[in-house]
């Protein structure tokens, strides 16, 4: 059995490359990308629509920062599983994404193995 066994995703990022890097990394593990976001009120209007079971989100962003959309989702939906995806790694942003209630933070560029190991900790998966 896969580790996604079907479960949604929205992937959320302004790099069309990031955002299909990780599109083709969650199907190949068995997951069901959902939809695509390049910005944060794109992730928030396509959150409401899916409510994916997981979220990757990336902190800077145009229109707003994934920290504000990460506030928001779980303001609203405090089971949300988010796993911050960013290329900033300053221990102060880390350790706010996980205070406001992110599940993970995994840093670019991607690791399959941390990506995926980030995942099963999000879900609670052994």
């Amino acid at each position: 059995m896969s580790l996604g066994s079907g479960q949604s995703v929205l992937i959320v990022d302004d790099s069309p490359v990031m955002r299909q890097m990780l599109t083709n990394l969650f199907v190949s593990h068995g997951f069901n990308v959902v939809a695509q976001a390049a910005d944060g009120e794109e992730a928030l209007v396509l959150f409401e629509k899916f409510r994916p079971e997981l979220t990757t989100l990336d902190i800077v962003m145009p229109k707003m920062r994934g920290t504000e959309v990460l506030e928001i989702i779980l303001g609203k939906y405090p089971e949300s599983n988010i796993i911050m995806a960013s290329s900033v790694s300053d221990a102060r942003t880390v350790m706010h994404c996980l205070k406001i209630g992110a599940r993970q933070y995994i840093v670019k560029p991607y690791d399959e193995e941390k990506v995926m190991t980030a995942v099963r900790k999000a879900l609670n998966i052994a």
